[in-house]
């Protein structure tokens, strides 16, 4: 079976553009780099757990064996076993030589068709170059990875989409559907088939018990999808005919089923209030950057910053062009704000808005009537309105120097003489 034809198309067109648009093998390069000057982990796999080899493990040897020729892999692969209670795997590559590694628990408790999914999954990571992205990530904790704002949400989307990729490769490798589910069930919920009975519209009701909680927006940060999507996909690629040709699903409408389970993991307002807040800041925000006639990039990045950072993970989806939609938007999503919304979400809402118009570094007369327009809107008095101006400017500041940006602009005029 070609693994490029089985592999989840979203996940693909993501890596693309991660490395197409925003560069990031410059940056995974510059890692790799650095990590060459580390002990390798390897070598601390070598002093901290087992090695299986085919004298050690002829069990685990023959897994490996039917696993290579499955997949036509060339490569010298080295299986590790470490002492731990969880049900975990993963694998990394150095040089021409691919490492496995199966926690102990794992082994002594999955059936050789259950290691077969797990281990035909790690490989998909390998296969599919996944692991090179994963340097993305930052060892500091205090920022996710590398990356600005909107390349980091396309790397964290990126993320669930491979694991979806090689759940495919798992399920190409061990051919057992059921195996398969067993064997995501065990490794994310702790049980086996004694305690859990696995039915899949069952999983996927505590899915739509969940879809409504914004909850679910929080898990957008997450690496991996929840299981019940997992499940879903799997079973819409062991029923299609990239999987098996008594397969009834097409490859596109399996790729349309699954970016709707995808969707389902994307950051964005589950409730109205907060959509509603969402879309008036995108209308407003528009409001305020047009009003002065000139059209600002600082006041444009800003907009879609915040709209990344609070709401969405696709903020570009919700700014709109149109004079008369603008108008609309405003209008509806005051309505909502005004009767359901609390003095707090309205605070919030001025509160970004003034952000985006103190993003160039003025603040106009023009867009503090703007201002006081879109506060009346939502049932703020003037007074109100220029107490959250105020507070903002206390604490956002001016970030934006006007007479620097003029001088940038000067040397900028002056420089493209220079390389004539």
């Amino acid at each position: 079976m070609d693994i490029n034809k089985i592999r989840y198309q979203s996940e693909l067109n993501d890596t693309k553009e991660l490395y197409e648009i925003y560069k990031v093998k410059q940056i995974i390069d510059s890692h790799e780099e650095i990590l060459k000057e580390h002990i390798s982990f390897r070598e601390k796999l070598l002093a901290n757990s087992v090695r299986l080899t085919s004298i050690i493990s002829p069990r685990v040897h023959r897994i490996i064996e039917n696993i290579k020729s499955i997949f036509d892999i060339k490569e010298n692969i080295e299986f590790f076993a470490l002492n731990d209670t969880s049900y975990n795997a993963f694998a990394f590559k150095q040089k021409s030589s691919i490492s496995i590694v199966f926690t102990s628990n794992l082994l002594e408790n999955f059936s050789d068709n259950e290691i077969m999914f797990v281990l035909g999954h790690e490989i998909g990571h390998i296969l599919y170059d996944h692991n090179r992205l994963l340097l993305l990530y930052n060892p500091n904790e205090q920022k996710i990875t590398f990356l600005p704002i909107l390349a980091e949400k396309k790397f964290l989307t990126w993320q669930k989409k491979a694991e979806i990729s090689c759940d495919r490769i798992g399920l190409v490798a061990c051919k057992n559907y059921e195996n398969a589910v067993q064997s995501l069930l065990k490794i994310s919920y702790g049980l086996t088939e004694k305690n859990l009975n696995f039915n899949l519209p069952e999983l996927m009701r505590q899915l739509d018990d969940l879809a409504k909680s914004e909850y679910l927006s929080q898990l957008s940060s997450a690496t991996h999808p929840m299981l019940p999507v997992r499940l879903k996909a799997l079973e819409l690629f062991n029923n299609s005919k990239l999987f098996s040709k008594k397969g009834t699903i097409t490859p596109e409408n399996l790729t349309i089923e699954i970016d709707k389970l995808i969707g389902l993991t994307k950051f964005y307002p589950r409730n109205k209030t907060k959509e509603q807040m969402m879309k008036f800041i995108a209308a407003g925000g528009v409001s305020i950057i047009a009003i002065d006639k000139e059209i600002n990039l600082e006041e444009i990045k800003s907009l879609v910053k915040i709209l990344a950072d609070i709401f969405t993970d696709d903020p570009e989806k919700e700014i709109i062009y149109k004079k008369k939609k603008v108008e609309a938007q405003l209008n509806k999503s005051a309505e909502y704000i005004k009767a359901k919304g609390t003095d707090y979400d309205k605070f919030c809402v001025l509160h970004f808005l003034t952000v985006i118009a103190l993003s160039d570094g003025k603040y106009t007369i023009k867009e503090k009537n703007m201002l006081l327009k879109l506060a009346e809107l939502i049932g703020f008095s003037k007074d109100e309105t220029m107490d959250v101006v105020w507070k903002t400017l206390q604490q956002n500041g001016i970030n934006i120097d006007v007479r620097l940006n003029e001088i940038a602009q000067n040397v900028k005029e002056h420089y493209a003489d220079y390389l004539k």
